[in-house]
Formats: structure tokens, sequence, C-alpha cells
């Protein structure tokens, strides 16, 4: 009878065993293919990241040059003809409508910060004339107004520091694709009479597959260094731009740039304005 009992439990081991292993193959193979595909999308994740940061950055930095050229191209003329005609008086009004216009390129700066770092911005309100005030004072009111003229300031110190990051940008996006495309369109230049390059000197055998390689590694240092070279660049532009652009006490907040009741005023009320919306 124990004989008999003993083969019946051994016939059971036999049979559940397989099937213990089985399922244990199974989650083990159910948790490894779960383990890539959390991978995958982390690394897709992270090189969709990494694309979108390199295009925000590029936008930033090559169309940064043409707005800054026309802000200062207004703005300096503004005031040196403003200035000239101050003792006719109609240099007030012309240094004012120049306060006045320098508020456009600030305010589209401002949009572009905030599509740098993907989130809103925030602007401390422009002074206004009180309620019941003459043409002449509502006219005159910029001269009279900080965020006006620290929209100036920017326009005449941001031009020097946009061309210097556009000419970087463009230098290194040029050399990073270029390197890379050389087999492209290097075998062009080999057509030019007279032409040498680097690869004479390394490989006198084979000069082209010379330079190739070189062009080639060095596109690859470019492209590498590229997405932190620009970052690099933006962060220096925008840090000008937020300085004399953005509250200071709010420079990570929401954007702001439609007027406030014109009964705030004061620090408290500019708080309130940045804060209310």
């Amino acid at each position: 009878m124990s004989a008999r009992c003993s083969a019946a439990a051994e016939r059971r081991r036999s049979v559940l065993t397989p099937a213990v292993g089985g399922a244990r193959t199974t989650l083990i193979l159910t948790l490894m293919a779960l383990t890539r595909a959390v991978h995958r999308r982390s690394v897709d994740g992270m090189r969709t990241l990494s694309f979108a940061r390199v295009a925000r950055d590029t936008r930033y930095l090559l169309l940064g040059l043409p707005l800054a050229a026309v802000a200062f191209g207004v703005v300096v003329t503004g005031l040196v003809v403003g200035v000239g005609t101050a003792p006719l008086f109609v240099g007030a009004f012309l240094l004012s409508g120049t306060l006045f216009a320098a508020r456009v390129p600030a305010h589209l700066e401002r949009l572009r910060l905030s599509g740098l770092y993907g989130r809103p911005v925030v602007r401390l309100p422009y002074r206004s004339a009180p309620p019941g005030s003459g043409i002449l004072r509502r006219a005159l009111t910029p001269l009279t107004c900080a965020r006006s003229r620290m929209d100036a300031l920017h326009a005449l110190v941001g031009a020097p520091l946009a061309l210097v990051v556009f000419v970087l940008a463009l230098v290194w996006w040029t050399l990073a694709v270029g390197g890379l495309l050389y087999p492209l369109w290097g075998w062009s230049l080999h057509l030019v009479p007279g032409y040498t390059d680097l690869g004479t000197h390394l490989l006198p055998e084979n000069p082209t597959m010379a330079a190739m390689v070189v062009a080639m590694i060095g596109g690859a240092l470019f492209a590498l260094t590229l997405p932190p070279v620009l970052r690099g660049l933006a962060g220096a532009h925008a840090a000008l731009s937020r300085l004399l652009l953005l509250a200071p006490e709010e420079v990570t907040a929401r954007v702001l740039t439609t007027r406030a009741a014109p009964t705030l005023s004061g620090t408290g009320a500019e708080r309130r304005y940045v804060t209310s919306r």
C-alpha cells in the first residue's frame, strides 16, 4: 500500500515539475521583455529630448541676430535723432517714441525666452500715465518708465552678443555637418587647380582617403560637442535678456504681456500684477 502511494506521489511530482519550470521560464522571459521595452523607451525619450533641445537652442540663436539688428537700428537711429533735436523740444517726443518702439523687440525676445525654456516667463508692467492725463503727459510717459529704458538698453547691448553667438553657432553647425558629409562634396575640392589639403602631408599615396578620414573625425567631434556648445551659447544670450527684460524675482514663472489695471503701482502692485493672471 505504501509503495503504491509513493509511486502515485512520484507521478504527481513529475507532472508538476515541468509545469512549475515552465511558469518560471515564462515569468523570466516576460520580465526580460518588459525591461528591454522600458530601456528602449527611455533611450528613445532621451534622444527625442536631446534633439528637441538642440533644435530649440539653434532656433533661438539663429533667429536672434535679425531681431537684434532691427532693434539696434531702430533704437540707435531714434536716440541719435532725438538727442540731436532735443534743443527744438521735438527731440523729447522722438526719444519717447524710441523708448516706446523698443518695447516691440523686447516683447518678441520675451516670447523667444518662453520658447527656449519651454515655460512662460514674467515681466514687470510698464508705467502708464495717470487717469485723466493730457496728451502731452501721455506722450512723454515712456521717458519716465524704467522698463522702457531697460528695453532700449537691451537693444543696444544685446546686438553684439547676438552677433557673436550667431557666428559661433553657425560655424559649429557648418563644421559638424560639413565634416560628416565630406565624402559627398570633398571630391569637388580636388577639381580646383593646384589644390592641396592635409591628406597630402599625412598620406601622400592616397591623400583623398586621408583627407576624408580627418574631415569625418573632425565632423564627428564637432557633432558630439554641438549640443553643449549650443546650450552654453543660448544660455549666455538668454542670461542677458533675463537680466534686462524679465522681473528679477519671477524669472522662471509665467509670461505676462498684457497691461494690468492702471490703479496698480509700486513694488507690491507689480508683484500682484505678475501673479494675478
